[in-house]
């Protein structure tokens, strides 16, 4: 399928949407904007842990378990977590 071809398909199928279906769309192609302008500039580099940080310090930077797995994760980290070097 050429570049016109796909163009005109796309243009059709979008004639034919009701609004809700036209806004996931509209809100698809928005995401993939934001993809492209994300992977075309510098990430910015987070900030490091310092030394003597307590456990309270890194809570800031934790999220909320999303999942009914947290179980088998933790077993899988601990299964095969290697111990640390210094």
């Amino acid at each position: 399928m050429t570049y016109l071809e796909l163009r005109q398909k796309i243009e059709q199928q979008l004639v034919q949407l009701p609004p809700d279906q036209l806004s996931v769309v509209s809100d698809f192609l928005d995401s993939l904007q934001i993809r492209r302008s994300i992977s075309h500039r510098t990430l910015r580099r987070l900030p490091s842990v310092k030394r003597g940080s307590k456990g309270a310090d890194l809570l800031k930077l934790a999220g909320t378990w999303q999942g009914d797995d947290i179980e088998e994760c933790l077993r899988f980290a601990h299964e095969t977590r290697s111990k640390a070097q210094f």
